[in-house]
Formats: C-alpha cells, structure tokens, sequence
C-alpha cells in the first residue's frame, strides 16, 4: 500500500506541476527563432532554460525580423554565463513587462555590467542591492570565471512565479563586452550575436506564413512554443499512464494482500472470536474489530505513501537543476491526491467487508464444537 501510494502520488505531482510550469512560463509568446537545430531544444532553452541552445544568430538578424510587418513585439536574449548555476541573460528592459515583473527594491539597470535577479536568486545566493558577483562561463557552475568584469546588482525582483525568478537579467551589451575580444565590435553591430527572438504576432494569421519563411529562407528557424509543449507532453504522456498503471496494479495486489490477510486471521482465530461471542461480544463489535483492523492496514499505507511520494517530490525539486525552475501549484493538486486517496480508502472497505461478513455469519455453537 506504501508503495502504491507513493509511485502515484510522485506521478501526479510531477505531471501536474510539469503541466503548470510550461503553462506559466510562456507569456503568451507566438514564436522563438534561433539557430537551426531542435525546435524543442529551442524552446526549452529560450523560454524555459532547462535546455542547452542551439546556437547564435545574428543581431542584425535579428533586428530585421523585430521590424517584420507580421511582427508585434520582440525581444532579443542572449545566453552563455550563469552564477551558481542561475542563468544570467543578455536582454533588453522590455522582458520586464512581458513576464508582469515589477521591481521590489532598486532600479532597472542603466549602464554594462549592471543586474537585476529574480526573487528565487536573491533569496538562494543571498545577493543584494549594491552587492557584486561574478559570472561563470557555461550554463551550469563548472565553467572558467570572469573574474576581471564583475556585476553589479542594481534591483531585485518582486515573485512573480515564474521562470524570471529564477533569472538574473542584465543589458546585452553586458554580455556582448565579457565575449568580445575587441571592445570596437559592440559598436558595429555586424560581428554581434544573439542566442534568440521571443515575438509575438500582430495578429494570428501569420502563424502559418510566418515561420515558413523563416525556416526556408534564413539560416535560422522559428518554433511555436505551444506546439512543442504539446509534442512534448504526448512523449511524456505514454510514460505517465505506464507509471499510473504500474501504481494502481501495486495498490490492487495490495488489497488482495488484505483481504487473505484478515481471511487467514480469522480461520486461525475463529475459535478465539467465538470465546468473545460467548463473552457478550455482539456480532456488530466483532464485525468491527474486523474491520477496523483492516481498514487501519489501508490508512496507514495510504497515508505513509502521501507524505513519502510528497517528501520525494520535494526532494527531487530541490537537488535538481531542473527541479529549480517547477513552478510549485499550492494546493492545486490537492485534489487530485484526495480524489484518488478516497478512491483507495473505499476500495480499501469494500475489500475488509468480504471477511467482515464471513465473521458477522460464523456459527458460534459449531465452531466451539469442532475446535
């Protein structure tokens, strides 16, 4: 029971918060364009920086394609350095009001080598206003440190529960001077690079004509967030159900293990249940003992299995990488969990009445006699 409970209740909650984290991670973005590669890859690292990029574009590039006329809105974001393995992005003040980031305390930056970090990096590094860091190269702390360009942080971020939490956010012209050998390539553009475009379109129409042109016509590609989230998740899906299956196929062994349980009990025990009928025990209080001691069996496991599946969940979002941008649903899935913790205590009761009855009809004048 402890380990059926446990399987499903990690299940649910990692499908669910899985679910939750790549819905509240994509502000209503259209489409990302980036290097060639995996379209997934892309957006993985561009919206949800839990994935390497595929590359570098063009700035000039990308510029052309923010004053496409299908295009509304763009935002460059340049990738490569992190501190303490959160990500630091080279990007533009606009990201601010596409993820409804307010600042809590500080100012946006004004100059190269200024930062403002997100909520979850100002209280897991203990970084504040006015305090300097150094970034390292790559997109997990392993890399060489740039020590001789420290950041400054000028401001931190208000919670806003999602990615940008977990985020340190700087000028791409910051990231450009720690990657450029010549401090003259910032001002010519042509040499300059970027890692993606996160655009929204003018109206929805383009969604087709739009990422053709770019896929055939450019050394780039654009990818539709939407789309391969759910490409994604009918990959995962497959897995999800064999995992629930696999729970539900424990929880039912473990009902059956019950209810021979509690029925080889009683055949070892119908001759002392028959002393407490001839003691004054009605049939209802030793129907009772049955299932009680039954049902205790199934509270217990199911319970024990919610705490240990809920312990491991956490554990797994904090000593991952990964784990550290799941975007926790408070009580969202509470009732998933209940839905199917009622389900097991009633099956649960519905398995103990099978020996219950067998006791509530025992013939205590035979039993008596043949013991």
């Amino acid at each position: 029971m402890i380990v059926g409970m446990t399987v499903i209740t990690v299940s649910i909650l990692v499908t669910q918060i899985t679910k939750n984290t790549f819905n509240k991670n994509n502000p209503n973005l259209d489409v990302v364009v980036g290097a060639k590669g995996s379209p997934l890859q892309l957006i993985l690292s561009a919206i949800h920086h839990i994935d390497i990029p595929t590359g570098n574009i063009s700035y000039q590039n990308a510029l052309k394609i923010i004053k496409h006329p299908a295009i509304k809105s763009g935002i460059p974001i340049s990738l490569g350095d992190n501190f303490q393995n959160f990500r630091i992005i080279g990007t533009n003040k606009n990201i601010l009001k596409l993820y409804k980031a307010n600042l809590k305390i500080g100012s946006i930056w004004e100059k190269p080598m200024q930062s403002i970090i997100g909520y979850n990096v100002a209280n897991a590094t203990q970084l504040k206003v006015d305090k300097f860091f150094v970034g390292s190269h790559g997109l997990i702390d392993t890399g060489d440190v740039h020590a001789e360009q420290p950041y400054k942080v000028v401001g931190i971020l208000n919670k806003t529960g999602t990615i940008i939490d977990n985020l340190i956010l700087t000028s791409l012209e910051s990231v450009w001077s720690l990657h450029s050998n010549e401090t003259n390539n910032i001002k010519n553009n042509s040499n300059l690079e970027v890692t993606a475009l996160l655009l929204k379109y003018k109206n929805k129409s383009s969604v087709f004509s739009f990422p053709r042109l770019i896929n055939k016509n450019t050394n780039m590609q654009a990818a539709s967030p939407n789309f391969e989230i759910s490409k994604l998740f009918k990959l995962t899906g497959n897995a999800h159900k064999v995992i629930n299956y696999l729970s539900i196929l424990i929880i039912s062994l473990s009902f059956i293990g019950i209810l021979f349980t509690l029925l080889n009990n009683i055949n070892d025990r119908k001759y002392d249940l028959a002393i407490l009928r001839t003691l004054g025990f009605t049939k209802r209080k030793v129907f009772s003992l049955i299932l009680i001691e039954g049902m205790t069996i199934s509270l217990l496991g199911s319970v024990i299995g919610l705490i240990i599946g809920c312990v491991m969940y956490t554990s797994m979002e904090h000593l991952s990488l990964i784990g550290r941008n799941m975007i926790s649903i408070e009580y969202e899935f509470f009732l998933d969990l209940l839905l199917i913790w009622l389900i097991v205590i009633v099956t649960s009761f519905l398995t103990c009445l099978i020996p219950c009855i067998k006791v509530y009809n025992q013939n205590v004048r035979s039993t008596l006699l043949n013991s």
